[in-house]
């Protein structure tokens, strides 16, 4: 039985008009009962809450709709999408706001709208770490979500470069909400938009909060960082179960390692969490493992290769462990996340 999301928009006008944007015909509400009914006795698995509906009586009805059928999808369209309805929306168990203007934004969330756990449960956060500029961190998060989904896993990407919106780019994607954008079976990212001032509108606080939504939706939460311990990182990393620390097998990018496992010590977090992958590993020229285990002193958990397979890849924006799944590189992540990363 294949499910179909739920449209609760309580002017019949415009509901019609958000169906013919839609990609698949939605079933329609127009009174919180019938939603919740319909919720309750039928396959729907997301429900989209219309526009013209005021944001309180929306975000009542995203937590009835939680309760009525725990794991559901909530989508909350907006004519006007500001800080406040963000975390509002956050709050209520709401995991996608889409501006309802946006035709194209609207037709995603019918098109990649699918079913969730009925029931929740608490997702595992990993936050990737780059040791220095240039390491390949953000490669290196976004093929470990793309392993973690291949292997039948929820997962979520999540980018915190709040400047640059790097991951957006690297996967040729255009964030079609604040929060979640669909990309593959199995794999969503919420995407940083970089727009002029976007670090200091979306605050730690909002963070925390969004890591917590998607704690209870998906399995697993992959957080790629910028090259530096801002509050919106510590605050993932305070979230995280895992702290994956990625850099070169270069001496430079091994003593730049070791500071940022030196100010982990100093901010008192687990070492039990803590994981060390070295990137672009050349067997030809890498230093021993005598010679870094004495700059890194902590045991590295998993070595990936140096290909030109990797760059290709990027420049294709499709990770290589999804277009290449058996490439030497492609293996050696999938081999540490079944090694490192613990699976529900």
């Amino acid at each position: 039985m294949i499910a179909v999301a739920l449209l609760y928009e309580p002017v019949p006008v415009v509901a019609v008009r958000l169906m013919t944007v839609a990609a698949a015909e939605p079933r329609v509400a127009t009174t919180r009962g019938t939603a919740i009914d319909a919720l309750v006795q039928s396959v729907e698995a997301v429900a989209v809450i219309g526009p013209t509906l005021p944001l309180a009586a929306a975000l009542e009805f995203a937590a009835e709709a939680r309760l009525a059928r725990p794991g559901a999808g909530i989508v909350l369209l907006r004519d006007k999408i500001d800080d406040d309805v963000l975390v509002r929306s956050i709050r209520a168990g709401v995991l996608v706001v889409v501006d309802a203007n946006d035709p194209v934004a609207v037709a995603n969330v019918f098109k990649y709208a699918h079913p969730s756990e009925v029931s929740y449960r608490p997702g595992q956060v990993t936050v990737v770490l780059g040791a220095a500029g240039g390491c390949g961190k953000t490669t290196v998060a976004i093929n470990l979500a793309t392993v973690l989904a291949a292997a039948g896993a929820q997962v979520c990407l999540v980018d915190l470069s709040l400047d640059t919106g790097a991951m957006a780019a690297a996967l040729t994607l255009d964030p079609v909400s604040p929060l979640v954008t669909p990309y593959r079976p199995g794999l969503d990212c919420a995407l940083a938009q970089a727009k002029p001032g976007d670090a200091e509108r979306f605050t730690p606080t909002f963070v925390a909060e969004l890591l917590v939504a998607l704690e209870g939706e998906y399995d697993h939460v992959v957080v790629d960082t910028p090259t530096r311990f801002t509050e919106h990182v510590l605050t993932a990393l305070d979230a995280a179960r895992h702290h994956v620390l990625v850099g070169t097998s270069e001496r430079p990018s091994l003593k730049s390692m070791r500071l940022a496992l030196d100010m982990l010590d100093l901010l008192t977090y687990d070492r039990r969490g803590r994981r060390i992958v070295l990137n672009r590993v050349d067997p030809a020229i890498r230093l021993g493992a005598r010679e870094i285990d004495a700059v890194v002193r902590n045991r590295v958990d998993g070595e990936l290769p140096a290909t030109r397979a990797v760059p290709a890849s990027i420049n294709q924006g499709v990770p290589l462990a999804a277009a290449l799944p058996d490439h030497p590189f492609s293996r050696s992540v999938r081999r540490f996340a079944d090694t490192c990363i613990d699976h529900c």
